[in-house]
């Protein structure tokens, strides 16, 4: 079947609706020969009929008023989803999807600080370690880590993600500990997050490598499903975590946490803003971003990916 034009569909619901070409007519700002004209070429092109012509009145056919009653009903949910659309479009509303650790030790202490610079601005923080998926989710901007975002969309870094052990102070004082080999001896706090691929202790191992460490065994450790509460464990004194910097630095510049040893795993892989070419240019996506930068390059000059006076951005 030939694609059926929408306006022809439309003539057609807005006739059934009246009964009468006339009044459709009137309410289109067309001739009542025109609208007569659109419904048969619609009748011809679907091949049945969707009026029966009495003299004075029509009255839909059966088939007429089973597409009538659809049409109505897609129609109101298209014209639903346009003011939706424009409500967002317009709106100082986003959709955050952000890692759930990094939401727990960085962004939330730091919400209030995006208050205040942005008073009008309202998040919809959304907790999410799957790979992002825009249109499924319901998501405006995503922070997500560069190792499984996959997403074609506007990307920004903001900050390396550098691992390397870390334990409360008195764990420390308590084991002495001096060299990685030490760490054969000690409870290791492993996080097994849904967003790695890999096995969980394969940074570790990557880490017990870089130094030079014999006879440590990763996966007789304690494991948890999200990095922050490897991170906690760590301050209750439980073991030795391995720890991703934006996920500690608050605590070890609090005294929380301490780096027992100098050795830090780089793999280039970073904390990254994510959002659709389509949103990039809306000014609460700019203002967040915006923020974003500034807060982490004051966190952490050494680490923050791009500077505050390098970012282009559009909003106020």
């Amino acid at each position: 079947m030939k694609s059926i034009p929408l306006t022809g569909l439309n003539t057609f619901s807005i006739a059934a609706r009246h009964l009468s070409f006339t009044k459709a007519a009137e309410e289109l700002h067309l001739t009542q020969g025109a609208v007569s004209q659109q419904i048969r070429q619609l009748e011809e092109r679907l091949k049945f009929s969707l009026f029966t012509r009495h003299h004075r009145r029509l009255e839909l056919t059966v088939a007429g008023a089973r597409l009538a009653v659809q049409l109505n009903h897609s129609f109101n949910e298209i014209s639903g989803l346009i003011s939706e659309l424009q409500e967002e479009e317009s709106s100082n509303i986003l959709s955050v999807s952000v890692m759930p650790s990094f939401a727990t030790k960085w962004l939330i202490p730091r919400l209030g600080s995006l208050q205040e610079t942005y008073p009008d601005l309202q998040l919809r923080i959304q907790a999410n370690d799957r790979e992002v998926s825009f249109q499924r989710d319901r998501i405006d901007v995503a922070i997500v880590h560069s190792h499984v975002h996959n997403a074609k969309s506007h990307l920004v870094p903001l900050m390396k993600d550098k691992v390397f052990p870390v334990c409360s102070p008195a764990f420390l004082k308590q084991r002495g500990l001096t060299h990685a080999n030490q760490l054969a001896d000690v409870p290791l706090l492993n996080d097994d997050s849904e967003w790695r691929f890999s096995s969980p202790y394969a940074e570790w191992e990557r880490w017990l490598q870089l130094a030079n460490a014999k006879g440590v065994k990763p996966s007789r450790g304690i494991s948890f499903n999200r990095g922050d509460l490897a991170v906690q464990a760590a301050i209750a004194g439980q073991g030795v975590a391995l720890g991703r910097t934006p996920l500690v630095m608050d605590d070890i510049q609090h005294g929380r946490l301490v780096k027992p040893f100098d050795d830090i795993l780089d793999e280039n892989h970073a904390y990254v803003f994510a959002c659709p070419e389509a949103q990039y240019q809306r000014e609460p996506v700019q203002q967040l971003l915006k923020w974003l930068v500034a807060e982490c390059y004051q966190y952490s000059p050494d680490d923050a990916l791009t500077k505050p006076e390098t970012l282009k951005v559009t909003g106020r």
